[in-house]
Order: C-alpha cells, then sequence, then structure tokens
C-alpha cells in the first residue's frame, strides 16, 4: 500500500472510531443487510473465499488450511480436559462454517455435525471436505443473516457449539449476543461453547467499525473488551470455564477464545 493509501485508511478508521463514540454508527439493519449481501452475494470478489476459509483460497497457498482446525482441536481439547473433562460430543454444531476448516477436524470426534451457513456454497464445500475425512454424519443448516434466530428449530439440541474466526465479521457487539443466545438456547445443560472474538486493546484503532461493512470485513468489523465479553457471557448463563489469548498467529491478531458451559 501507498503511503497515501495507508494515510487513507488511518483517516478513515479515526472516522469510524469518533463516530462509534458518538453514536453515530450505521444502524443495526443496515449493517445486517450489508452483511447478508457480502456473504451471500460477493463470492466472485476478491478475498471472499478466504474469509470463508475455503481449502484452495490463495491465503492458504501461504497458510496451511488444515492446520487452522487442527489448532483449534488441540486448543478446545486442552481446555476442555482442564476444565469440564468427560464431556459429550456427540452433536457438534458450528455457526459459520465456512469452507470446512474446522468441521473436518471436529467431526471426527462426533455422531453428527451440524454445519450452519449464510451461504449454499459454503455449506456444500463443508459437507464435501466432512466426507472426505468422515467420522460424522454432516447436516447442513442455512440460516438468514438478518434473522438468525429461524434457523434454531433445524439445528436442535448440541452438546458443543463452536463459533469461530465469525464474531469478529458479524455486523455489531450485539449481533454477536445474538449468536451467543442462540448458542445458549441450542445448548444442553452443561454443554459447552467454544467460540473466538476479537478483543481491543487500549489502541482506538481495535474498537469496532459499525461502518462500510464490505470494506471492514477483512480487518475485523467487530471487536469486544476481553472482560466485557466475560460478563456478557456470564449473564446469558454461560459460564466461562477458561479463556485464551493469542495476540498474533499466521492468519491476524488479538484473538481471545472461551471455553463456556452452559449452566
Amino acid at each position: 500500500m501507498t503511503m497515501f493509501g495507508d494515510a487513507k485508511v488511518l483517516v478513515r478508521q479515526a472516522v469510524d472510531s469518533a463516530a462509534v463514540r458518538f453514536g453515530l454508527g450505521h444502524s443495526e439493519e443496515r449493517l445486517a443487510h450489508d452483511a447478508r449481501s457480502y456473504w451471500t452475494g460477493a463470492v466472485h470478489e476478491p478475498g471472499w473465499r478466504g474469509n470463508s476459509h475455503f481449502r484452495d483460497a490463495q491465503v492458504f497457498e501461504q497458510v496451511d488450511w488444515s492446520s487452522v482446525g487442527t489448532d483449534h482441536w488441540e486448543l478446545f481439547s486442552r481446555l476442555a480436559r482442564t476444565s469440564v473433562p468427560g464431556a459429550p460430543l456427540d452433536r457438534v454444531v458450528e455457526w459459520g462454517c465456512g469452507g470446512g476448516s474446522n468441521a473436518v477436524a471436529f467431526a471426527p470426534h462426533c455422531r453428527e455435525f451440524i454445519g450452519v451457513d449464510v451461504n449454499k456454497e459454503s455449506l456444500i464445500e463443508c459437507a464435501r471436505q466432512v466426507d472426505a475425512v468422515g467420522g460424522a454424519t454432516f447436516t447442513a443448516v442455512e440460516a438468514d443473516l438478518v434473522d438468525p434466530e429461524d434457523a434454531v428449530a433445524q439445528v436442535g439440541e448440541a452438546d458443543l457449539f463452536l463459533c469461530l474466526y465469525v464474531l469478529e465479521l458479524v455486523p455489531s457487539p450485539d449481533y454477536g449476543l445474538r449468536l451467543m443466545r442462540i448458542a445458549r438456547d441450542v445448548l444442553k445443560d452443561g454443554g459447552l461453547a467454544f467460540v473466538q472474538i476479537k478483543y481491543q486493546t487500549t489502541d482506538w484503532r481495535t474498537a469496532s467499525r459499525r461502518h462500510r461493512y464490505r470494506e471492514a470485513v477483512a480487518a475485523s468489523m467487530t471487536s469486544y473488551p476481553i472482560d466485557v465479553f466475560w460478563t456478557q457471557m456470564t449473564d446469558l448463563g454461560l459460564t466461562p470455564e477458561a479463556v485464551h489469548l493469542v495476540p498474533e498467529n499466521n492468519l491476524d491478531h488479538r484473538y481471545a477464545y472461551y471455553l463456556l458451559r452452559k449452566n
């Protein structure tokens, strides 16, 4: 990027940050519709396949695609062993399954893997990848990004709810909490949620954008303070059992992983 381009990005970030502080961001309705337009209608735009974690995306020419799910499975297993050993994994739901990078690592350990996504192509690709590794029946659930609650009845009860590399791309923090209410509603009593957020720091550039969804999507649209998300989950009836921070990895930075248990 040129120096002029860098300056434009910084100006836009400053405008967005100021807008959020003064309550001048785009409405929840507009953000949700813009997000739906991107994830369902921009499949041929540069970066879409990478953002959706398709195996053939350009980003995975430099990063091992399979390592995404493997790393997440290993982290989940380690946190679960120390916090809630022996938790069953009969039915696993992944909200925002994309091209299946997480599904292929978790599906061999459960009986049924339910992939939820707003894009049919993603569901087809995820099903193909899960079928290739075997170990679980794959159930596809297409959700409406504007009305995600409508998909709950198709999901049914779950032992584990996954939401990884998704909450940073949702339209807003409030929308992310809607997904976490869905997690609470579909989980069995004592069931687990393993979710990841982008966390905020004292740097104003790490705040949620609330503007220009298509431009912001690759650079993280939504973030949370670590302690605030913890408290919000507690208020929802999801007890945090562990939190694991990844300041930076080979894909991005400022990741916080939470292992949550439904009360």
